[in-house]
């Protein structure tokens, strides 16, 4: 068994937190488990303005997102038996049809609500009819983060989780929206998701 796991945008610096995350759940399930660091191929520009490194990485998380929405169907993903995906990546992971995926931290709602768009060819069509093709989807939520939802289709499973209303990073969106990587109980519920699949499969 292998399973991919996708990071959502602007994840360059935090290599360290996906690879331990990727390694708990090979642990965890005995089986292969890698990252899949996709990424846009435009090169960014010089610029000469203020705040630098904000332009940057504002550039790099647009283009980041624009490669999903523009490429998610045609970008060559490794093959798996399973997805994991956040953010962005989540939308890459459920635009593998046929397959099992395990999102978090994700905005793919936006494409859900759309459902009725008449053009095939369109890419929220395309992603909807990928989603209703999959045999199953864990949508893990964490109830404070700003752009996670839930998905309501028969096949999805959403599972929401929060820590207390008066902590400091309850307030923090950044940390609401990343820290799904770090969260062991998150972990422990991705592997015994993927082994109730895996159990379910073979009976």
């Amino acid at each position: 068994m292998k399973i991919i796991a996708m990071p959502g945008v602007g994840f360059q610096s935090d290599i360290s937190t996906y690879e331990n995350f990727v390694k708990k759940i090979g642990e965890g399930l005995g089986c292969e488990a890698e990252m899949f660091y996709w990424k846009h191929d435009r090169e960014i520009p010089d610029i000469k303005l203020p705040y630098v490194d904000i332009r940057k990485f504002g550039y790099e998380v647009i283009l980041d997102f624009q490669q999903v929405i523009l490429h998610a169907f045609d970008m060559e993903v490794p093959k798996a038996d399973y997805y994991i995906g956040h953010s962005a990546g989540s939308i890459l992971a459920l635009a593998q049809k046929n397959s099992s995926s395990v999102i978090f931290g994700s905005p793919a709602i936006l494409v859900e609500c759309i459902r009725r768009s008449k053009d095939e060819s369109d890419f929220n069509a395309k992603l909807l009819r990928s989603i209703e093709n999959h045999r199953n989807i864990l949508n893990i939520i964490n109830k404070y983060d700003q752009l996670a939802y839930y998905l309501d289709l028969p096949n999805v499973e959403n599972y929401v989780f929060g820590g207390p209303w008066y902590s400091p990073n309850t307030y923090n969106p950044v940390y609401t929206h990343s820290c799904y990587w770090k969260d062991q109980n998150v972990i422990n519920l991705i592997i015994n998701t993927i082994d109730k699949w895996e159990s379910q499969k073979s009976s």
